[in-house]
């Protein structure tokens, strides 16, 4: 009886270290366009949602968009407004908030890892900032890791989604910047 119990504990501990793995990723990717060579002048960040009351889920997810950006020295300028962009050529990258699975830090405190995991998928189209031709289309997934009360929120699942966003524009810039 005790063997068996001991089992279940192990088996139980396993299945809950397996769920505290993060994941995420790229899910859909249209081909880069190529063709055309791309300015690295400018990068200009719109975040947006098709979900309502986002609105702090939105701005989190643009500031670490353009922090990350700018702190990988890839363009000369990246920023969140229009009309810093004025006449500059470069790339815009519109990053578009699908669906998202919010977890508060009361509820990472209250249920631990019986919480679940924060989750966010957002839609990013990078164009050409003077032509508005489509350089690339791509899904992001951001997953909380969902394991413990120190993690796991909303807020860890949108640091992950800002940072294949990151990620992704960067091998954009590689491939097509002049």
């Amino acid at each position: 009886m005790n063997n068996n119990i001991q089992k279940g504990l192990i088996l139980l501990v396993l299945l809950i270290l397996t769920g505290c793995a993060s994941s995420g990723g790229i899910q859909h990717a249209s081909p880069i366009a190529t063709g055309t060579p791309v300015s690295v002048d400018f990068a200009l960040v719109e975040t947006s949602s098709v979900l309502t009351g986002l609105e702090t889920e939105k701005s989190l997810l643009n500031e670490l968009i353009i922090s990350g950006l700018r702190g990988r020295n890839v363009f000369g300028d990246v920023d969140g407004n229009a009309p810093a962009a004025g006449t500059s050529s470069g790339i815009k990258i519109k990053v578009v908030i699908t669906e998202i699975k919010k977890i508060s830090r009361g509820e990472r405190d209250w249920a631990g890892a019986l919480a679940g995991r924060a989750r966010i998928v957002v839609g990013a189209t990078v164009s050409d900032l003077s032509s508005g031709k489509r350089i690339e289309f791509f899904e992001v997934l951001g997953e909380s890791s969902g394991g413990s009360n120190l993690a796991g929120t909303t807020d860890e699942a949108i640091q992950r989604a800002a940072g294949l966003v990151v990620a992704q524009v960067i091998e954009i810039s590689r491939q097509t910047g002049s």
